[in-house]
């Protein structure tokens, strides 16, 4: 396996339910919007990444808490990361426990829209077969459920009690396993993320 240059770290996120990634300058892949702060990005997109996993911290944004998983393959370092709460994480996490921690990893997004509400998940698949979740409504193995709480008169999921759970999860019974290969704070952080309406905690 090839070595990479930490300063040479890709950073990728997900939106509208593909892997994206931004550049500086415009590329030949790249297409170009203007952000919620009033800046044109260019950004790729790619149906999947992947890698073995060799880190995974979370760390606060202006954007909010955030998921940073590294991921090294022959082509050097890259980083993921997702929105703390939401479809994404959620899938991530509850497969987790299932993955083969030494060998590469598949991340493929999905975003589908149902009238106004959109559901994101993430399929997690290795040597060409899917991975399921550890973690199910049929077998918990003690994973809380979400809640629904009121807020100004409406019914809206809470994930906290599950997030931390499972975020406890990494820390105790996956981090002890990684090979850590530390990447930079991606001086674009959190660019993408504005997206995060494309998530929903299911």
């Amino acid at each position: 396996m090839a070595t990479g240059n930490n300063s040479n770290a890709a950073f990728y996120s997900i939106s509208n339910g593909k892997i994206c990634r931004q550049f500086q300058q415009p590329t030949t892949a790249s297409v170009s919007r203007v952000n919620a702060n009033g800046k044109t990005v260019n950004e790729e997109f790619y149906d999947y990444i992947d890698g073995i996993i060799t880190e995974i911290k979370t760390r606060e944004t202006t954007y909010g808490k955030q998921w940073v998983i590294t991921l090294k393959d022959d082509a050097g370092v890259q980083a993921l990361q997702m929105n703390y709460s939401g479809g994404y994480a959620a899938a991530f996490l509850k497969t987790l426990p299932n993955v083969n921690l030494s060998e590469k990893v598949v991340f493929i997004p999905k975003l589908t829209i149902e009238g106004e509400k959109k559901k994101a998940t993430l399929f997690i698949s290795q040597n060409g077969k899917a991975l399921k979740h550890f973690y199910t409504k049929e077998n918990p193995n003690g994973l809380p459920q979400l809640s629904q709480v009121k807020i100004k008169g409406k019914l809206v999921y809470d994930d906290s009690s599950m997030m931390d759970f499972l975020e406890k999860m990494v820390e105790k019974d996956i981090i002890p396993k990684l090979s850590k290969s530390s990447v930079p704070e991606p001086a674009m952080a959190g660019e993408s993320s504005e997206e995060s309406d494309d998530e929903m905690p299911f």
